[in-house]
C-alpha cells in the first residue's frame, strides 16, 4: 500500500468574495475572479491538483461534543478532495421522510453522498451515533461497493471539552466555528470572511456534562463495532489543530 502525505493540514485564507462565490452554486462574476490575488489562485490550482492523485476516502469522524469534529472534518474535505455530512445536515432534512428514525437517516445520508461534491468520497461528522446505524450504513455501503475506510475517534478529557465549549463562538449563518483561545477570529466577535457578528454558546456546564455522559456509552458501543471491522483509529484531540489535522490525515492514509 502506498502511503502519500497529504500537504495542505489546514485550509489557507481565501479572499472573500471568492469564499463566497465557492460555497454557492452560482459561477463567479469575472470581476470577483480578479480580484482575487494571483497568489491565491496558483495556490488553489495546486491543491486541487494535488487532490487528483489521492485515492477516494469514506470516513466517520466521531467523538464527544466540542473536541474538535467540525474544524477537522472541515480540514479533511480540503486535503482530500471529499465532502462533508455532519449529524446536522442529515436531522435538518428528515422531518418530512417516512420510516424509521435509521432507515430516515440512512435514505437522506445517500442521497446526500449521490450529489458530485462527494464523487471522491465524504467524511460524516458525529454520524453514526449508534450501532443499529453503524451497521445499517456499513450494509449499504458495502452494497454499493463503497465501503468505509475509516473510523476516526477523536477524544479529550471533560475539562478539556468543557473548556472548548464555552469559549466556542460561532458564526450562524456558514456554521463557521472559531474559539476565543485556539481559534479566534481576526477581529474580535467578527466573522473572517462576513465580518458579522459571531455568537456564544451559553449552554450551562452541567447540561454540557450531562450530554457528554450521556452519549459515552454509544461511542464506546461504535468503539467496539469498528475495532471488530479493523476502521477504528484513535485520534489525540488534546494537542493542537494542527497536530489533531495531521493525526486525522494519518489515520485516513492508513488503511
Amino acid at each position: 500500500i502506498v502511503v502519500q502525505r497529504v500537504v495542505y493540514l489546514l485550509p489557507p485564507v481565501l479572499h472573500a468574495s471568492s469564499r463566497e462565490s465557492m460555497a454557492s452554486d452560482r459561477p463567479m462574476a469575472p470581476e470577483s475572479l480578479e480580484a482575487v490575488p494571483t497568489s491565491e489562485l496558483l495556490s488553489e490550482i495546486k491543491r486541487r491538483h494535488h487532490l487528483l492523485t489521492l485515492p477516494p476516502s469514506r470516513v466517520v469522524m466521531l467523538g464527544p461534543r466540542c473536541v474538535g469534529k467540525q474544524t477537522q472534518a472541515e480540514a479533511l474535505r480540503r486535503n482530500f478532495g471529499i465532502c462533508r455530512i455532519s449529524a446536522t445536515d442529515i436531522v435538518a432534512k428528515s422531518s418530512d421522510q417516512q420510516g424509521s428514525d435509521d432507515e430516515r437517516s440512512i435514505e437522506i445520508l445517500m442521497s446526500l453522498v449521490d450529489r458530485p461534491q462527494c464523487r471522491r468520497g465524504f467524511v460524516l461528522e458525529g454520524f453514526p451515533s449508534t450501532v443499529a446505524q453503524a451497521h445499517r450504513l456499513q450494509e449499504v455501503l458495502e452494497a454499493r461497493n463503497a465501503p468505509l475506510h475509516t473510523a476516526a475517534f477523536l477524544d479529550a478529557p471533560e475539562d478539556m471539552l468543557l473548556e472548548r465549549c464555552h469559549g466556542r463562538l460561532i458564526h450562524a449563518a456558514s456554521g463557521r466555528i472559531y474559539h476565543k483561545q485556539h481559534k479566534p477570529p481576526i477581529d474580535e466577535g467578527l466573522d473572517d470572511f462576513s465580518g458579522e457578528l459571531l455568537s456564544r454558546d451559553v449552554q450551562e456546564a452541567g447540561s454540557i456534562k450531562q450530554e457528554i455522559k450521556g452519549q459515552e456509552e454509544n461511542r464506546g458501543m461504535l468503539r467496539l463495532f469498528y475495532n471488530r471491522l479493523g476502521l477504528a483509529r484513535e485520534v489525540d484531540a488534546t494537542v493542537s489543530i494542527d497536530e489533531v489535522a495531521s493525526a486525522c490525515s494519518e489515520a485516513v492514509t492508513k488503511r
